[in-house]
């Protein structure tokens, strides 16, 4: 920060009293620090930084490597560029607050006696300024409401009031308004078109609604239709029609549409498409077509029909998957490998990336110290039967000279065949050619 030259300043002591005792000393998190945050971290933040001064981190305003530029000196005002500049006259070019109102003398007096005790600056201040900053950071969500008069506000506290008796959720869209979200899904059959009646005294402040899996009929629809300051609706699952859709053309402020799972058809497409700002459709397992969809889009470039029909092709890949984990997963044998017994499949080890089960723990044990001493009396790995060498050069069946495409495995190797009968004449009773096979070394 560019130091100006030494201004003399004399430090008043305005000092909080405490009555008939010692002043109070200055609390940083909940006077100095909203001070900060209202009229100096705008210039002087983690967005800008003019004159290379931060004030919105105690780790930034005493630097540990750069004390000689401190802008605060704890115990001397007189010393500290932040005092000297607040005091000065607005005309001064090096006044600070540059933007907006100076400071008050009250504040300009606290931000004195808070360097006079010391600057104390505790971690709850950091924590209090990094909170505002982010919450200011944060957008509001505002909403264009129309303005409530006496009679308004007494009857949307009573429609609050008798809606939280019968179970319903309803609270504020958000702290900074007065839009409300409603949700009576939870409630399901016991909503019906009387019960969304009451609705209608929220009017000028409903702006959320969800009523999906409710008794909501087209009936109702006509009450709906009334709550003109809708922003999103949810009737899913519900009975509602194109009759009751066909309603919803007076709801002007309507952005988006949950109809999944109801009656609405492509004949209701023109009419919400021309809504003024709907921008989306959800009509999964509704009567919307495809052909529906397009004929608006040629039209109503602005509106989205989400069918849904990702959907089940998310559903069907999944289950590839589970069916390929499964498949990983399974023992690529069903006889023990040391015993030859039925194998159970809680007794199993991964070997060469592939799962072997075995019938029980001994022979698990068995097979896990010495596991080339079983190996053959594995499967061979997939694609190992076509690089496998045939044992034998004679069919074990007719004697013929064997045609290498004609294999089976046997007892872990690799058998061939002169043609596919004797294959098949082998493998219904592999005992009886047994013994013209090579000698197992």
């Amino acid at each position: 920060m560019r130091l100006v030259a030494a201004v003399s300043f004399a430090v008043v002591s305005v000092a909080a009293q405490e009555p008939g005792g010692a002043p109070e000393k200055v609390d940083f998190t909940r006077q100095v620090a909203p001070l900060l945050v209202s009229r100096c971290i705008e210039c002087h933040g983690p967005k800008e930084q003019k004159g290379d001064l931060r004030l919105d981190a105690k780790q930034y305003t005493f630097a540990a490597d750069a004390e000689e530029f401190w802008c605060v000196v704890p115990g001397k005002p007189d010393d500290s560029e932040l005092v000297i500049r607040v005091a000065l006259p607005q005309d001064d070019d090096d006044f600070m607050p540059q933007k907006g109102e100076a400071l008050s003398k009250d504040e300009v007096a606290l931000l004195t006696r808070w360097v006079q005790e010391g600057a104390d600056w505790p971690a709850a201040g950091d924590e209090w300024i990094a909170a505002e900053l982010a919450a200011q950071v944060l957008p509001k969500i505002t909403f264009e409401l129309p303005p409530l008069d006496a009679g308004q506000r007494e009857a949307i506290a009573a429609a609050r009031t008798k809606l939280a008796e019968k179970g319903a959720v309803v609270q504020v869209v958000a702290a900074d308004t007065e839009a409300l979200d409603v949700n009576l899904s939870l409630l399901r059959d016991k909503i019906t078109d009387a019960d969304v009646a009451a609705l209608v005294p929220l009017a000028p402040v409903l702006v959320w609604l969800n009523v999906s899996r409710t008794a909501l009929t087209d009936a109702g629809a006509a009450e709906l239709a009334k709550l003109t300051e809708l922003r999103r609706l949810n009737v899913a699952n519900t009975a509602l029609s194109d009759a009751g859709f066909a309603r919803f053309d007076k709801l002007a402020q309507l952005e988006y549409l949950n109809a999944y799972g109801t009656g609405l058809g492509d004949g209701s497409l023109p009419a919400l498409a021309a809504m003024p700002k709907l921008a989306k459709v959800y009509a999964w397992q509704s009567k919307v077509t495809a052909g529906g969809v397009k004929a608006i889009r040629d039209h109503f470039a602005k509106v989205e029909v989400d069918l849904g029909d990702y959907v089940e092709q998310r559903l069907a890949a999944a289950q590839r998957e589970i069916d390929e984990r499964e498949r990983r997963g399974a023992p690529v044998n069903d006889k023990c490998p040391v015993s030859g017994e039925p194998i159970d499949r809680t007794k199993t080890v991964e070997h060469d990336g592939r799962v072997v089960a075995f019938c029980c723990d001994k022979c698990k044990a068995k097979f896990e110290a010495d596991p080339a001493a079983f190996a053959d009396k594995l499967p061979p790995a997939p694609g190992a039967e076509a690089a496998a060498k045939p044992i034998n050069d004679k069919c074990p069946v007719s004697g013929e000279a064997v045609d290498p495409a004609q294999t089976v495995v046997h007892d872990g190797r690799v058998v061939a065949f002169c043609c596919g009968k004797c294959k098949a004449k082998f493998e219904a009773d592999p005992a009886k050619f047994a013994d013209r096979l090579p000698v197992k070394k």
